[in-house]
C-alpha cells in the first residue's frame, strides 16, 4: 500500500543524497584499468586507436586540426569530446556521441565530467587528468547499469585544442562488447 510519509521521507533522501554528491547508485561503477585494449574489444575500438598513435607522428599527442569529423567519420558517434576547464582539475562535456548517448541513455553535453563521477561514483575526472598529464590513453573495462548494453571499453584519448599546445582535451570513446552484442 501506497504510503505518501514513507514517500516523501524518500524523496527527501534522494535530494540530499544528490546535495551531498553522494552517488545516487548504491554500487559506485567499477572502471577496470588495462594496460592495452582487451581482444574481446571493438575492432573500432582498435583501428581508431591505431589512427590517433598514426596521427600524433613525433608529437605525442595529435591537435584537433588533425582530427576532423572528416578523418573521425568511422568513429564519430562513439566519440565524446571534453575539454579541461578550471585549470585542468574538471572537464566540459563539449559534445557527447549520440552513440554513447544510446548506450548510456543519457546526454551528458554541457555538464562536467564531475558531475557524472557524483552521480555514478566513478572517477573519471581524476582518470582525465591523468591522461592530460601524462599524454598517454587510457583504457577501462566497465558495466553500464543505464540500459541494455551492459559491458563496455572505454578509451580515453588526449588531445591538443591547437597544434604545440597544451593538452587540453580528451576524447572520450565508448564501444559495448562485440560478444555482447553477438548473444
Amino acid at each position: 500500500m501506497f504510503n505518501l510519509n514513507t514517500a516523501s521521507r524518500r524523496i527527501d533522501n534522494l535530494r540530499t543524497r544528490l546535495s551531498s554528491g553522494t552517488p545516487i547508485l548504491r554500487r559506485p561503477v567499477l572502471e577496470h584499468g588495462l594496460d592495452a585494449l582487451p581482444a574481446s574489444a571493438s575492432p573500432s575500438l582498435h583501428s581508431l586507436l591505431e589512427f590517433w598513435s598514426r596521427t600524433a607522428g613525433s608529437d605525442e599527442v595529435p591537435n584537433r586540426a588533425q582530427l576532423d569529423p572528416f578523418a573521425l567519420r568511422p568513429w564519430l558517434g562513439h566519440i565524446s569530446i571534453y575539454e579541461a576547464v578550471d585549470g585542468g582539475h574538471d572537464f566540459r562535456i563539449r559534445l557527447e556521441g549520440t552513440a554513447i548517448v544510446a548506450i548510456t541513455g543519457e546526454d551528458w553535453t554541457g555538464k562536467r565530467a564531475s558531475d557524472v563521477d557524483a552521480r555514478y561514483g566513478c572517477r573519471i575526472t581524476e582518470f582525465m587528468h591523468e591522461v592530460v598529464c601524462t599524454h598517454r590513453p587510457m583504457i577501462h573495462t566497465m558495466r553500464v547499469f543505464q540500459n541494455d548494453v551492459e559491458s563496455i571499453t572505454r578509451l580515453l584519448l588526449p588531445v591538443r585544442s591547437r597544434r604545440g599546445g597544451l593538452v587540453d582535451q580528451v576524447f572520450l570513446v565508448i564501444y559495448a562488447d562485440p560478444q555482447q552484442i553477438a548473444a
